[in-house]
């Protein structure tokens, strides 16, 4: 009896776990005065084969990259012991990423330390906590975030981050019962690139010398009154057209909440910088009589420097014409250049944006490529096609700019074998939003682009991109201007999603976002100028998903020409051209 006794009291100190190591190539933090040299020969590697695992990393990564190494234990049986004082009990809200980095030790480490994870991870779970194979600092690996929504699928997930199945796995147990909704997944680890060696293609910039960054200079004894004018409630709701020019997985409701949150979130941080704001709030009840209502019962708004909304364009057209406060529209619509007034704030880029940004960046590259542009042949993308053609045309040295447009619905795969240069480089430039024609197109150009140098161009990277193979995009090093890009390479992301997960209890949705960037912008302006039209458009300034750069054009308004200039690499990686 005593010697039974004795066995448990051993069992529970000591519990043996074997498992078997089944992935080949595991993630690697990179340790003080390490190189890609020492690190492959620690793994009996050539420095060649391990910088072919890792495309666009340095020789000299700098401390705290994560890059891929072969799994040591592969195919072999691993001992993992644990201690009674190894347990560590799961409280709400965490996840396998914050226990490993509190712990300093890897989400591999923690699952292969616990197979009971592979059912996913619970409140009151007793896990045992291993000791790290490779000794690093606790909190230093961000994630790319993504926030499962409606008709999300894991191959449009894959395809949009270009991302395995085992990737995904890896860092989401979770995601063997099945994708749910609201679901938050981390995608990759947040990768930051150092100066590029001799080996690395050189990459052709537009000089930015004459660019003027925005210096935000609060004024803390300037007095701000904002408004947010939203449709915070639904039930006088009965338009639901305008409900199409938002994403069909959100309700106007969610949208206007997290909006707001977003908003009152940059108001809480800007009054935490001691800036006196006094903010009111509106329910627009998605009514253009409800709005006019409240113009007509709130003389205040003539006092009040900021107004953010209503959301919709047209609606917040209608509040700058009633009001002598700044207005500011926090979505870009397609019929925004008919509506103006001297108080009116654009915050989402036109297309005359869009169409500037891409040939300001191909004049400035231009050197006597071959330039073809591609065109849908509707209505209305003529003006669009000859403002662009007429504009290449200026360039200097340019020789002939051919337009293609289809013939029957399609573009013959011959037009563009007559047409491209198998001597020099071609410049293919689409304008059009159409599936077809651009389906045709990107199939059409990669047939020829094993043997012929070709770079496409396009205005945006619309939903006719959608079931475009990227490869085929990084092959013809694909360059369009973007209003939203997600720079995963600079730390205030992870600290702004993090803050806002503390301050709601849940990650921010692209409509958050939204409302965080373009109040903290506009109020950052107004407070960091006495005369106010200085302040809007006094210089470029990039907060989490945009840019901002405003001007005012011919009508007094306020254009934002914030924009980012992507391009595609061979290896699917995207480069942040400007």
């Amino acid at each position: 009896m005593k010697q039974i006794k004795i066995l448990t009291l051993v069992l529970l100190f000591f519990s043996v776990i074997t498992i078997a190591q089944e992935k080949k190539y595991v993630s690697y933090e990179v340790q003080k005065g390490e190189t890609l040299k020492s690190i492959a020969k620690n793994y009996n590697l050539s420095t060649k084969d391990l910088a072919r695992l890792n495309p666009g990393v340095s020789r000299k990564p700098v401390l705290g990259t994560v890059i891929i190494v072969p799994n040591k234990n592969y195919g072999k049986t691993t001992t993992v012991v644990k201690t009674e004082g190894d347990f560590y009990k799961v409280k709400p809200q965490e996840t396998l990423y914050g226990i490993s980095k509190k712990h300093g030790i890897t989400v591999e480490e923690l699952t292969v330390a616990n197979p009971a994870l592979k059912d996913g991870l619970k409140i009151g779970m007793e896990l045992t906590i291993p000791k790290p194979s490779v000794t690093q600092a606790k909190d230093t690996v961000n994630y790319v975030l993504h926030k499962v929504i409606k008709d999300d699928t894991v191959f449009s997930i894959k395809k949009q981050y270009e991302v395995t199945d085992e990737d995904l796995l890896q860092l989401n147990p979770s995601l063997k019962d099945g994708l749910k909704l609201g679901m938050l997944l981390k995608i990759k680890p947040v990768v930051i690139k150092e100066e590029s060696d001799n080996t690395t293609e050189e990459m052709t910039e537009i000089p930015t010398d004459s660019l003027v960054v925005f210096q935000e200079n609060l004024n803390l004894s300037k007095k701000l009154k904002v408004a947010l004018i939203l449709p915070y409630q639904l039930s006088k709701l009965n338009d639901s057209i305008a409900l199409k020019s938002f994403d069909k997985s959100n309700s106007l409701l969610n949208i206007a909440t997290d909006f707001h949150l977003g908003a009152q979130m940059a108001i809480d941080s800007l009054k935490e910088k001691g800036l006196d704001i006094d903010v009111s709030y509106f329910d627009s009840e998605k009514s253009n009589q409800k709005i006019q209502s409240l113009l007509n019962n709130n003389q205040n708004f003539n006092t009040t420097d900021l107004i953010v909304g209503p959301l919709f364009l047209k609606s917040a057209h209608l509040v700058s014409k009633k009001t002598n406060a700044y207005v500011l529209a926090p979505f870009q619509s397609k019929k925004q250049d008919e509506l103006n007034a001297p108080n009116f704030i654009k915050s989402g880029p036109n297309s005359i944006a869009h169409q500037n940004k891409l040939l300001a960046h191909m004049e400035a590259t231009y050197k006597g490529e071959n330039i073809l542009v591609i065109n849908d042949g509707k209505e209305e993308t003529q003006t669009q096609l000859w403002q662009m053609v007429n504009k290449i045309k200026t360039f200097d040295s340019i020789q002939t700019v051919t337009v293609i447009k289809p013939e029957k619905g399609y573009i013959n795969r011959d037009k563009f074998l007559t047409k491209l240069d198998s001597l020099s480089n071609n410049w293919v430039v689409l304008i059009s939003d159409e599936n077809v024609t651009t389906s045709t197109t990107v199939n059409n150009l990669k047939g020829f682009a094993e043997r012929i140098q070709i770079n496409l161009f396009a205005l945006n990277k619309g939903k006719n991109f959608k079931n475009i193979d990227n490869s085929f995009l990084g092959k013809l090093k694909f360059t369009y201007p973007t209003a939203e890009f997600l720079n995963t390479e600079k730390p205030e992301i992870t600290q702004f999603y993090n803050s806002f997960k503390q301050k709601n209890a849940a990650f921010p949705s692209k409509y958050a976002i939204r409302g965080f960037e373009v109040t903290y912008d506009a109020l950052v302006r107004l407070a960091s100028s006495e005369i106010n039209d200085e302040g809007l458009t006094t210089g470029q300034s990039e907060r989490i998903f945009s840019k901002f750069n405003y001007s005012k054009n011919t009508f007094g308004s306020f254009e934002n020409e914030g924009l980012f200039l992507i391009q595609y690499n061979e290896d699917l990686t995207t480069t942040i051209i400007e």
